[in-house]
This record gives C-alpha cells, sequence and structure tokens, in this order.
C-alpha cells in the first residue's frame, strides 16, 4: 500500500471528486488548488503515522549494539527513538538500564536494543509499512479527520472511527487464562 493509495480512500471519504479523479489518472499533474489539497493531505497522513506509532501502536525493532562503557546514546540508533523496552547482554541475559533525554545508562554491556520509534516522513508514491495490521482504512479514518479538522469542519464521525478502528487493532486477541480457584 502507498501513501497515494490512502489518500484516494480519503478523498471518497471527504467528497473531493475532482481529486479523485487527478490521482486516479496518474498524470502527475495537478491544477495548483489540487496539489495544496494534496499537499495537506501528505502531510495529514504523516500525522497520523507519527501519532499511532507513539500513541496507540508502537513500532517496534530489534537492534544491535557496541555500547562502548555504560552510554548508549540515542544518536548512535538507527532510528527515532520514542521508548526503550529492553536491553541485554551477549549471553541474551536482560540487562537494568536508566533513560535520560539523550542517552540510556546501562548496568553492564549492551548487545542488543528493542525499542520503539517513530516514522519517516512519507511523500505520495512512498510505501507504507503496515506494522501490527494496520490498514489502508485505518489511515484514510485518520487522515480524513485531520483534514477536515483542517478546513474547519465536523470531523467527530472520522476521528471516533479512527479511535474505534485502533482500540480493536491493539486489544488482546488468543486465550486468556485466569488464575486457578482456591480454597480460603
Amino acid at each position: 500500500m502507498t501513501v497515494k493509495d490512502i489518500l484516494k480512500l480519503v478523498c471518497e471519504f471527504v467528497g473531493e471528486k475532482e481529486l479523485f479523479a487527478s490521482l486516479n489518472a496518474g498524470e502527475g499533474s495537478f491544477t495548483k488548488r489540487e496539489q495544496e489539497k494534496l499537499d495537506t493531505m501528505v502531510r495529514c497522513f504523516n500525522l497520523v503515522n507519527e501519532e499511532i506509532a507513539s500513541d496507540y501502536l508502537p513500532y517496534l525493532t530489534k537492534e544491535e549494539v557496541e555500547a562502548k562503557g555504560e552510554i548508549l546514546s540515542y544518536s548512535s540508533l538507527s532510528k527515532k527513538v520514542v521508548h526503550i523496552y529492553e536491553i541485554k547482554n551477549r549471553f541474551g541475559m536482560n540487562l537494568k538500564f536508566k533513560l535520560f533525554p539523550d542517552f540510556v545508562e546501562v548496568f553492564g554491556k549492551a548487545k542488543s536494543v528493542v525499542y520503539s520509534f517513530l516514522p519517516q516522513p512519507l511523500s505520495l508514491e512512498d510505501t507504507v509499512e503496515a506494522f501490527s495490521g494496520l490498514t489502508a482504512r485505518i489511515f484514510a479514518y485518520g487522515v480524513a479527520s485531520e483534514y477536515l479538522l483542517i478546513d474547519g469542519l465536523d470531523c467527530e464521525v472520522w476521528e471516533e472511527r479512527f479511535k474505534q478502528s485502533l482500540f480493536m487493532l491493539s486489544r488482546k486477541m488468543g486465550e486468556h487464562t485466569l488464575p486457578k480457584r482456591r480454597w480460603l
């Protein structure tokens, strides 16, 4: 799925029929007004993508590191860090760590780090990585909500659908086990 595919859905949701037709034509030449709307939608998409990654469904990655000493700088990691979940040594044992604004203090020698990150801003033709089962429809709900909010129109319906879809996606699936019964 590309950003363009998501924006086509957004155009259908918010009633931008001319922009939808121009996107489907694929000619790449838009009027000045259409280009402004398209740029706004792309900015809204990037906002929604960051919101999902930071607030709802963290985008996780595991990275091998070569820590020099007890300090692991965020700038030494390949992506922009939101939160660090675990740090392991070369034997696979969890290490204790303390978070600071620019670095992590690790109590031991770090070998791997699992952390959540913010996605890079995307443009119209870029491919969107579908983390955690995200679909084009969910992205389109969020983008439609942001786009209508910028235009000063009623966006509550799309915002509610967006949040409800994310809630359904983030809920725990599978078997739920309860503790065994005990007699007092």
